[in-house]
């Protein structure tokens, strides 16, 4: 029809409003890396990026094309948005049959797990919180995963929350609240002051153990509650005061947390050799510690789970490894669960 406007999938919408969502998906460096626009890498700003883009072709076309390629997955992040590593907190209550003991603001349980529930739900639980184990090490060295889904857990894919460091993750994940929610908004331990369920599960009569490396950010944010508190040298510590308490048998819920892919990726980068190594060495202490917790509560209702809290990226500047950008890299994370009646 004469006067009819083509359909352009980005009628309407301006340079500056494509950088704002890249930005806020990518990061700077990242977006840098993704598009090759080297204004993006060495002190950005959005008005001087903006200035750049407007005068240079090339770089513009760049921006637009990788828009383009991500409008689909933008929109089904706006449909999933609600799938969130908050989501666990209740999902984990409602799994030991609590029903209270969290803010009213916490996020609701994880309908694609509790489907997952036996009937009756569980009376013990076991969580593994491996550090910075994305879904992109995952996708790029499956075979290092291929242990944990032969033995019978499933994958269930959310996002994590923003910024995507450790003590900001964890506070949400074992809260249910947003950072906003429960205060922690940048690389820091504060003790947590909002309910937690190491506060809903002990009022509950449930036991809870703690077992990570000491002065990381799970061994500090949640003390002040009626858990016990294991604070170990480093991750094979950790392990095995795990599997001295599942072999006790004097706890209903033990979480144990290990740190040591996330600090050779800050070290050396993610995706070397020696680093994918380290993931490696998690997933098999994952795989020991369920079986230990499957011999020892044979018989008995219960839950194990794989919980990393966020991924990361190449910091192109350094060739190093980074996380707390709003970016796929460093937000899609997959939790693996398994129950057993």
């Amino acid at each position: 029809m004469p006067g009819k406007t083509p359909r352009n999938p980005l009628h309407g919408i301006t340079l500056e409003k494509m950088l704002e969502a890249l930005v806020k998906r990518h990061g700077w460096a990242e977006l840098g890396r993704l598009t090759t626009v080297k204004c993006f890498l060495f002190e950005p700003s959005m008005a001087s990026s903006l200035a750049f883009l407007r005068r240079t072709g090339w770089a513009r076309r760049k921006v637009e094309e990788l828009y383009l390629r991500e409008l689909p997955s933008m929109a089904e992040r706006t449909v999933t948005a609600e799938l969130i590593i908050t989501g666990v907190a209740r999902t984990i209550l409602e799994a030991m049959g609590v029903k209270e003991g969290l803010d009213d603001g916490a996020a609701a349980a994880d309908g694609r797990v509790l489907k997952l529930l036996p009937a009756g739900g569980v009376k013990k639980m076991l969580v593994y919180a491996p550090d910075a184990i994305g879904r992109r090490i995952m996708g790029l060295r499956p075979e290092l995963f291929d242990g944990i889904r032969a033995a019978g857990f499933t994958g269930v894919d959310v996002r994590s929350v923003f910024p995507s460091k450790t003590p900001v993750c964890y506070a949400s994940m074992f809260s249910g609240l947003p950072p906003a929610g429960h205060g922690i908004k940048a690389y820091e331990k504060p003790r947590l002051e909002c309910k937690t369920i190491f506060d809903a599960l002990p009022a509950a009569g449930r036991k809870c153990a703690i077992a990570a490396v000491k002065d990381s950010s799970v061994d500090l944010i949640f003390r002040g509650r009626q858990a016990d508190y294991f604070s170990e040298k480093y991750d094979g510590e950790v392990t095995a005061r795990a599997l001295e308490l599942i072999e006790a048998g004097g706890h209903d819920f033990i979480l144990a947390y290990h740190q040591e892919y996330d600090d050779l990726l800050h070290d050396i980068g993610p995706w070397k050799e020696k680093a994918v190594e380290a993931v490696g060495r998690h997933t098999e202490a994952f795989l020991k510690l369920a079986a230990a917790f499957d011999k020892k509560w044979a018989g008995v209702p219960r839950a194990v789970v794989f919980a990393p809290d966020h991924g990361a990226h190449v910091d192109p500047a350094t060739g190093k490894g980074v996380h707390g950008d709003d970016s796929p890299a460093d937000m899609d994370v997959t939790h693996f669960w398994r129950f057993s009646a």
